[in-house]
């Protein structure tokens, strides 16, 4: 259970639409555009909170009625659902005490009433029956749910002091809040906590829902952090840490927050400092934050703050760990007659620095049907014309190709920013190939390009059958080890792409046609053996997805298409609660790449590249296939 420090919510006179003037009160999303995530950011920042103007309950309401008021009126946050309790009888609205766990459903107009009054006409049981778009659990996480997912609550109403005639008033009910959309929308917001991936080189968000209708800036930035303090997501928690110990406490005022760490030993207050700094830059308010270790504050000199001692949440002192795990600058890369290219100082028009990319791989000298860049942008992996070997070299003069994998049908490859190459290869079935088979007797030949046999390509139309697929990490891009993706085995893998903190994987599988973006978790427990699985589904309102990327930490941007109409670029935010929303796209666009801080990229079916820095408009800036930024 989390520990909350809870205050009682601040009244307001406020009349209908009446708008909260802090920034830290934008609306979340339910629908409207999606602002690209960076890592830094939400996707709810844009918008204010407006108060609901609650009717309350009518004299004479029949039980249906009442039980629809009540509804309608539970989005009323203010003078801690004052609203809502108006319907209560005295003493259950005295004890009735709502968690942070939600109940979503589409809209008042989908739900079905059904009431049965008893014989003396003084209770009622009514009963609310409409579907299940999602949950919002006690830790924040938005929680889609599957299709057809029935919510069936049942209401107690009884007659108010025993009369026959008297007002009808609700007695027992859920603890949990029960919320249209529309409600969701105006009462909560997406933010992100940060959490570090296995080797702590990135840090990793983990989206979710807090409720900000009636809270200051201060009150609002304190439960931020407590939630950081907290740790995790269950479903996020396998696969990250934190540096923050469960001793941390929090104090935050009108601009500055202090975090205060006692007993904790030795603490790496760098990491430390970046994980309260990247939560609480979401507060553009909060300007300024302490912390304190074991009694002593800790200076960050380089953190453009006030003093040493007072560092600002958004200053580059923290990139070094920045999520989405992306270094500025990074070059794009795309194929040119056979050879990789890249540029940097991607313009709105033109590739103004664009070369080829030296080594072997780059020269073309081993034919590719994919490529993939290591996020140091030293080494490129590539998988050979026809799917049967995987390829890497140093992106170096003079280097040389080596054979990682071989005699196979590879079709997808990524790496993280550790360095860990990540390979999808379709197999006979769900069993795979026997690791140990990989490396008998095959050191020679992968010291040889040339050699091994290689299968036929499947044709481009061809999908595994479920459960024909396996997966490989090569840790520091040469020893193999299999990743279990059982999880997947009922449904056929498309496309894979590892997140850049390796924490996450996106996929789309497919199933009787039917195609599905979902992202995992990435786990690696005590005896090192690696799974990727929990999986949930993202932008369920899409439909052919053929191509996805890595935007930032928190977002990725889909090649897909909505109600059959053409492909097109999304982006579509991880909080599970935000509709994908169109970038555009060039015509005949084939696939699409994107990075933290970039513009979006794309190939189409002319043989040219195209660029977006606003999401709509797409620039042909160059000739080539199957641009990609590394990762």
């Amino acid at each position: 259970m989390r520990d909350r420090i809870r205050r009682g919510a601040r009244a307001s006179a406020a009349a209908a639409l009446t708008c909260v003037s802090l920034a830290a009160c934008a609306t979340v999303p339910v629908t409207g555009p999606v602002v690209p995530g960076d890592g830094g950011g939400t996707a709810g920042d844009s918008g204010v909170y407006v108060r609901l103007l609650p009717a309350g309950p009518q004299q004479g309401m029949g039980p249906e009625a009442l039980v629809r008021g009540f509804l309608r009126d539970m989005g009323s946050f203010e003078e801690d659902h004052d609203a809502a309790r108006s319907y209560m009888t005295e003493e259950t609205g005295q004890r009735w005490s709502p968690g942070e766990t939600v109940q979503v459903y589409s809209g008042t107009e989908t739900v079905d009433l059904s009431s049965e009054i008893s014989a003396d006409g003084l209770t009622a049981t009514v009963r609310m029956r409409t579907s299940l778009v999602a949950t919002i659990d006690a830790s924040g996480k938005y929680v889609p749910s599957e299709p057809g997912t029935l919510l069936n609550l049942p209401f107690t109403l009884v007659r108010e002091g025993g009369d026959p005639e008297g007002e009808w008033r609700v007695s027992e009910l859920t603890d949990e809040l029960v919320l249209s959309q529309l409600d969701v929308e105006r009462t909560h917001r997406p933010f992100n906590l940060y959490y570090y991936n296995r080797e702590r080189s990135a840090l990793v968000p983990d989206p979710v829902y807090l409720s900000v209708s009636a809270d200051e800036s201060e009150v609002l930035a304190e439960r931020l952090l407590d939630h950081l303090v907290a740790g995790p997501t269950d479903w996020l928690a396998p696969a990250v840490n934190s540096t923050l110990p469960e001793s941390t406490s929090v104090e935050v005022d009108e601009e500055r927050a202090v975090i205060r760490v006692d007993g904790a030993g030795q603490v790496d207050e760098y990491r430390l400092g970046a994980q309260i700094a990247w939560t609480l830059r979401q507060l553009p308010e909060v300007q300024e934050f302490t912390l304190v270790v074991n009694d002593s504050e800790v200076a960050f000199p380089r953190a453009e703050g006030e003093s040493a001692e007072l560092p600002r949440p958004g200053s580059d002192h923290w990139a070094d760990v920045g999520p989405g795990a992306a270094a500025a600058g990074l070059r794009a890369y795309y194929m040119q007659e056979g050879q990789l290219w890249s540029a940097a100082e991607l313009g709105a028009e033109a590739f103004t620095d664009a070369e080829r990319v030296p080594g072997p791989l780059g020269a073309g000298d081993v034919p590719l049907e994919r490529f993939a860049v290591s996020m140091q942008e030293s080494t490129v992996a590539g998988i050979t014309v026809g799917g049967g070997e995987v390829v890497t070299s140093f992106a170096s003069a003079g280097a040389e190709v080596r054979r990682v994998l071989s005699d196979g049908v590879f079709t997808d490859l990524s790496w993280d920013v550790d360095g860990h190459l990540w390979v999808v290869e379709e197999t006979e079935g769900p069993a795979g190939r026997d690791e140990s088979e990989e490396d008998e007797g095959d050191d020679e030949d992968r010291d040889d390009p040339a050699g091994g046999n290689a299968p036929e390509s499947l044709s481009a139309d061809t999908l595994p059958e479920p459960g024909a697929t396996a997966l490989w990490t090569l840790r520091n891009g040469d020893e193999v080890v299999g990743v279990d993706i059982s999880e997947l085995d009922d449904r056929s893998v498309v496309e894979f792409r590892i997140s850049r903190d390796g924490a996450r994987a996106a996929v789309v599988t497919e199933v009787d046609g039917q195609r599905s973006l979902e992202v995992g978790r990435v786990v690696v427990d005590g005896d090192g053996r690696v799974s990727v699985g929990d999986f949930v589904t993202l932008a369920g309102e899409l439909a052919d997805v053929t191509d996805i990327a890595w935007r930032s930490g928190d977002q990725l941007v889909v090649l897909g298409s909505r109600e059959a109409g053409t492909a097109q670029a999304f982006l579509v935010a991880l909080d599970g609660g935000t509709p994908a929303t169109s970038a555009g796209a060039p015509a005949g666009m084939t696939s699409v790449s994107g990075a933290p801080g970039q513009p979006l990229i794309a190939g189409a079916e002319d043989g040219n590249v195209y660029l977006s820095n606003d999401r709509l408009h797409w620039q042909n800036v160059v000739e080539g296939v199957s641009p990609a930024y590394p990762g």
